[in-house]
């Protein structure tokens, strides 16, 4: 039996989110679905960590294990002649069989995309979160500064998801402005559920003039600086990194 680290990307609009739940697609049945189909035989896939019903990723990790002799240049082939064509395998690194796509990884990338404007752009509003001008982005990137580093994020975590510990440390949320987008990228050890948008409707609220920047460093374990939570097709997990990948771009 080998062991595949997959890195995938998926269009999460026509999905209940990753992981399996009975009689809905989600992204983690079918392609466990598409594993058993190559392997001939029911096939697990842990996923390095859920996403809800309509996020979308770049750069998710899942774990894939087969008794077929097959290289890693070969996996992502073998798998997306099994898969719709809104879900494909793009890279298949070959693992030990002890690999864990949640425990093992040291950091996940996300990003939350706006557009500035009066109107949609049908082009892109499958996958971006459209608001009315104006928004102060200097003011966004003040908050930003007060939020990251290591805090108790329990007030960004959605109701009823309790964990061990909601301490995380967010290494980067950074502002990119380009033309009418706005694209919010998080980088932390480890995002609670819910914790991603939440963070990005607190930058927006504050983007609105309805938060004051300078209250939050303050008021970080309150319900009323978080959120509100928005909408889940603005949201994209870009990246999951692991040691090994660390290791390669040094």
């Amino acid at each position: 039996m080998k062991t595949f680290r997959l890195t995938l990307a998926y269009d999460g609009t026509a999905y209940a989110g990753w992981q399996v739940q009975p009689d809905v697609a989600t992204v983690q049945g079918v392609l466990e679905h598409a594993a058993e189909r190559l392997n001939g035989e029911p096939s697990p896939v842990l996923g390095a960590g859920r996403t809800d019903a309509g996020v979308h990723a770049r750069g998710q990790v899942a774990r894939f294990g087969t008794g077929r002799d097959l290289t890693a240049a070969q996996v992502p082939r073998a798998l997306n002649a099994f898969l719709p064509e809104d879900i494909v395998v793009h890279r298949a690194d070959e693992v030990g069989a002890d690999f864990h796509p949640i425990r093992d990884a040291r950091r996940k990338h996300y990003r939350y995309t706006l557009r500035v404007a009066a109107c949609d752009d049908p082009f892109d509003r499958r996958f971006v979160l459209r608001v009315a001008p104006p928004v102060n982005v200097a003011a966004m990137r003040r908050a930003a500064a007060c939020l990251t580093g290591r805090h108790d994020f329990s007030a960004f975590e959605k109701a009823g998801s309790p964990r061990e510990s909601t301490v995380r440390t967010l290494h980067r949320l950074d502002l990119i402005h380009e033309g009418d987008y706005i694209h919010m990228d998080l980088v932390a050890n480890g995002f609670l559920y819910g914790m991603a948008r939440n963070l990005a409707g607190t930058l927006l609220r504050v983007g609105q003039n309805r938060l004051d920047p300078e209250a939050i460093p303050d008021r970080l374990d309150r319900r009323e600086i978080a959120g509100p939570s928005l909408p889940a097709h603005g949201l994209c997990l870009m990246r999951v990194v692991y040691d090994d990948m660390e290791r390669r771009t040094e």
